[in-house]
């Protein structure tokens, strides 16, 4: 195993796998997709981690799984058929091997997991260090920041190394990576200040004025710098792709036994000429870098320059994702009315709530799988005042490739336990636009959930309104299939036709919370099928039994939907295959039923 092998590597000998590591990061993302720049940026860092530490008794933390993929490569493991079914998971994972210490889909839990390893070492009285590895951009979240300001003493043997690329997906603007910049630029004050040694005698007039100078510049790059009071020793920056000196920082490092930050500045995409020149296009890409159709993120950005131009109120608010959400082109058009909080969710919806407090329309934009880890800001913040928000909850359903991590079927169970909070789920792009306008007319909380990959058009009969909550799309006296989500809605009528039933009716569930009541009494005397692209538990499908329940109206009815398990990598055409939600199984469901007596 080449982990094995990198410690009697010499730095030339690194210099070449790091090349080798590259070409097959690159031959892998081409055939099956990935993420692919903040890779290329991290191979040299995580060769000199493997170089000075003794890993897996060293515990490595990854934060986010964007920077793992050398990491696999070294410890066994191939990239051929990476973030497919059968294949390796796109993000560290214990169950997957040993050197993986932590999961890694979201950011910012590096610290507070290590912090966590350390104290089970401690009281357990054993021997390893804990090397924690996380992006500046991730650095940022509320966790990561919780875990480095809790308490002025950290733990003995406990390293968190900086990747400072400067980018989140996007490029990162926060003020902590403003801090930061400040580091690096002490980094080259302490060339230049060399040279200038060398080049001037401090006795000459000019030489004292260089001096007092370069002592006010030396002051203002030390400036507001925080990680030694919260009980790091700082060491950097360094430079993340030279392995001389990474390999002889880290080899010091791994002597002694004290809390380090080591900064270390890299470049994203490094070592591909079109990821280091665009590394936001390269963060993650299809098959052959292709970029994905992302039919309802683009209809939202659309939707949104539209309303914006007509309405000064409108705001967009998102967390580091404005390009994966279709924010980008209202960013480029409606500057300042477009927030970005940066890895932080929580903060997002707190400012948005904030906003709305203050006369403004804000549209929160977050991938359904991020969208969880603001969920109290939702409730206290934003439900419990009643305010004005939305909440356009994009990749819901089953995301495909990223896997378990990242899976958005958790929303539907989790949102409409909310008081006040309304909850939609539009069929297709052009029912997207109806939604989110009535939606805004209600003046009340609501969300709007919808799946990534192209969406056909549906067509329609009536536009949604508090008469047509719900949509009949096919006539019929038999089974009812109560259809909730864009795909399942499509699934459904092509189920229709495969079951052979013409007496099937096909109805689309756009509103989950309020359920559309009329309706539910009209169906209650017929067999129901519910139909959805979530998790079955506590989903739509419970909803539409508690109404029946609480009402005490006896219903022949069975809910489809997602189990309460976590759905690792493949398509998400294969994850329905995998769960028997698609339109031949429920196909086959439908004639089961409608057989019943």
């Amino acid at each position: 195993m080449l982990a094995e092998d990198i410690k009697i590597y010499d730095i030339h000998q690194l210099r070449e796998l790091a090349s080798r590591l590259r070409e097959e990061m690159i031959g892998a993302v081409r055939e099956s997709g990935g993420h692919l720049s903040s890779n290329l940026g991290a191979v040299e860092l995580i060769l000199a981690l493997y170089k000075a530490f003794d890993f897996p008794h060293d515990k490595l933390i990854f934060d986010v799984g964007h920077q793992a993929y050398a990491h696999k490569l070294i410890t066994g493991r191939s990239l051929s058929g990476l973030r497919t079914a059968g294949g390796v998971s796109g993000f560290p994972d214990p169950a997957e091997s040993e050197y993986d210490a932590f999961i890694a889909g979201h950011s910012g839990n590096s610290v507070a997991a290590g912090l966590g390893f350390c104290a089970a070492r401690d009281l357990r009285g054993e021997n390893y260090k804990v090397i924690c590895c996380i992006g500046d951009a991730s650095l940022a979240n509320g966790t990561a920041l919780e875990a480095v300001f809790a308490s002025e003493k950290k733990p003995k043997n406990f390293i968190v190394v900086l990747n400072d690329n400067g980018m989140a997906i996007d490029k990162n603007d926060s003020a902590l990576y403003r801090s930061l910049s400040k580091a690096t630029a002490r980094r080259r004050y302490r060339k230049f200040n060399s040279f200038l040694d060398k080049r001037f005698r401090t006795t000459s007039p000019f030489g004292r004025k260089l001096r007092r100078f370069k002592y006010m510049v030396k002051g203002w790059l030390n400036k507001n710098y925080f990680f030694e009071r919260c009980g790091f020793k700082y060491v950097g920056p360094v430079d993340g792709h030279d392995l001389t000196e990474l390999v002889g920082v880290l080899t010091e490092l791994a002597k002694i036994d004290e809390p380090i930050l080591l900064h270390a500045v890299t470049v994203k995409g490094k070592g591909m000429p079109e990821a280091e020149s665009d590394p936001s296009r390269y963060h993650g890409v299809g098959k052959n870098f292709a970029q994905t159709d992302h039919s309802f993120s683009t209809a939202l950005g659309r939707l949104l320059c539209a309303r914006a131009g007509a309405d000064a109120s409108l705001v967009a608010v998102t967390a580091a994702m404005a390009d994966g959400v279709g924010l980008s082109e209202f960013a480029e058009k409606f500057p300042s009315r477009f927030f970005d909080a940066g890895i932080c969710e929580g903060a997002a919806v707190t400012m948005a709530a904030g906003m709305a407090m203050g006369g403004l329309s804000p549209v929160v934009c977050l991938y359904s799988t991020f969208l969880q880890r603001a969920y109290d800001q939702i409730v206290h913040d934003v439900c419990l005042q009643n305010l004005p928000v939305i909440f356009c909850i994009d990749r819901a359903g089953f995301v495909g490739a990223d896997g378990k991590t990242h899976q958005g079927l958790l929303d539907i169970s989790a949102l409409r336990a909310i008081p006040n909070l309304r909850v939609y789920a539009p069929k297709d792009c052009a029912e997207l636009a109806d939604i989110f306008d009535f939606a805004r007319a209600q003046g009340a909380p609501a969300a709007i959930r919808y799946p990534n990959g192209y969406a056909p058009n549906l067509g329609g009969r009536y536009k949604i309104s508090d008469y047509y909550l719900w949509e009949t799309l096919s006539e019929g006296d038999g089974v009812v299939v109560l259809a909730c989500g864009a795909r399942a809605v499509s699934r459904a009528l092509e189920a229709k036709k495969l079951s052979g039933i013409a007496s099937v009716q096909v109805v689309n569930c756009r509103s989950v919370v309020p359920l559309d009541t009329r309706l539910l009494d009209f169906f209650a005397r017929r067999k129901i099928i519910t139909f959805e692209e979530g998790y079955e538990n506590g989903g739509f499908g419970s909803a539409v039994a508690e109404y029946y329940a609480q009402n005490n109206v006896s219903v022949r009815m069975k809910i489809v939907g997602a189990p309460g398990v976590f759905v690792s990598h493949a398509s998400a055409q294969q994850q329905a295959e995998k769960y028997k939600l698609t339109a031949a199984d429920l196909a086959r469901k439908i004639q089961a039923f409608d057989a019943r007596e």
